[in-house]
């Protein structure tokens, strides 16, 4: 099967490339129609990580408002309050966006006065009247310091997901409400190992049918790693688990701490990562765009920053190409309804936001329309984006 790299007449290129003059933008017809879109639509989801509050935070730090001013958000920096989670929707519905996958925090469990906003975001979206845009769905984050001392909260934490779950545009896949686990291995340590998660994942889904729904469709963030070991593949396949996604792959080469490495390491990284888990995974996978990954904009990781350098929206758009193309060549190992997951509308501390900011002016949200469409526009090929095919 041929795979397609492609190259931008800056000379980005996602692995071999033919390059191109300055300013040239021409595509050769069949490997354009190679690459042209194969459905008229795609379901795009976006991760929205919240928690951007003027109360007791240490998202909005100085260091990040002072040291990338570039990257507020043009809705301003914080979203706790409803106008500017309005203007984000509608920002978000222009851009072809289909959902949020909101980010949900058990903030209970959490002893921190810093973690008890990370849920505003779908409280102000719940109650926005710009609501009817986008449709939304869970993203459980199932990491410290918000997991459950024991098995015994999951009841609990299922009624409020089923709250969620009955809302009219709740998103679904496969007919069913899309409900995302964060970490696996968290999980599999509440329960005790793969038999008591699938018995978990289990009571959800009837949980969600006692209460008038058709089920549930539970996707993992799986990380197939280059050398994995066969018995995380085995546990995985044990759990039941409906579909295979993730939220943003990094560090998968050979990055260093405070070492910046090209933005196309990043890119060849997730495209590879794409092949191994619907490869090793017998259920559908969602692939995920890893828009950027830049640790130097977080005040807590500064000795440990992990950094993909240069990301500009020509680069962006291109990568969202290869997703796309991916998506449309591999039909019988994705989701009937096309999903693709971007990571992420607000991760501002981490170097990987689209949201429009006071540096790009919306050019990474439009990037991604043009390759996905939506909001009355078909899905395209930006014509920087010069294809190469290798065999």
């Amino acid at each position: 099967m041929a795979t397609v790299a492609v190259a931008s007449a800056s000379g980005y290129s996602l692995g071999r490339v033919s390059p191109l003059a300055p300013g040239a933008h021409t595509v050769a017809p069949a490997v354009s129609t190679l690459l042209a879109p194969l459905h008229d639509s795609y379901e795009v989801g976006a991760y929205y990580f919240s928690g951007w509050a003027h109360g007791p935070n240490n998202n909005v730090s100085p260091w990040l408002t002072r040291t990338y001013p570039q990257s507020e958000p043009l809705v301003g920096w914080y979203d706790d309050a409803q106008t500017p989670v309005d203007r984000s929707i509608a920002q978000a519905a222009a851009a072809g966006i289909n959902f949020f996958a909101f980010d949900w925090y058990d903030v209970a469990m959490s002893p921190y006065n810093t973690d008890q906003n990370l849920n505003e975001g779908l409280y102000y979206y719940l109650n926005s009247p710009q609501r009817h845009r986008l449709r939304f769905c869970i993203d459980y984050i199932d990491q410290a310091p918000f997991l459950p001392p024991t098995a015994a909260r999951w009841p609990q934490l299922i009624t409020q997901w089923l709250g969620y779950m009955e809302q009219p545009d709740y998103e679904r896949v496969n007919g069913k409400p899309l409900f995302i686990v964060f970490s696996p291995e968290h999980l599999r340590a509440i329960f005790g190992g793969p038999a008591g998660v699938r018995a978990a994942l289990d009571l959800l889904r009837a949980r969600a049918r006692v209460a008038g729904l058709p089920g549930v469709t539970i996707a993992v963030d799986a990380t197939v790693a280059p050398h994995i070991n066969p018995l995380h593949l085995q546990e995985l396949r044990a759990e039941g688990y409906d579909v295979a996604t993730g939220y943003s792959y990094h560090s998968l080469g050979d990055e260093k701490y405070r070492v910046p490495v090209p933005y196309s390491n990043l890119v060849q990284e997730n495209a590879a990562m794409w092949d191994r888990v619907a490869s090793s995974l017998p259920i559908p996978y969602i692939p995920v765009i890893t828009s950027g990954f830049d640790l130097r904009y977080s005040v807590r990781e500064q000795q440990t920053a992990i950094i993909y350098a240069g990301r500009t929206p020509r680069q962006f758009a291109c990568y969202a190409l290869q997703a796309r193309h991916w998506i449309d060549t591999h039909p019988a190992r994705t989701t009937r309804e096309r999903v693709v997951m971007v990571y992420a509308w607000t991760e501002m501390g981490e170097g990987g936001q689209i949201i429009p900011t006071v540096g790009d002016h919306g050019a990474y949200a439009n990037a991604l329309h043009d390759i996905f469409g939506g909001a009355g526009r078909p899905p395209g090929i930006p014509a920087q984006c010069e294809p190469a095919v290798s065999r």
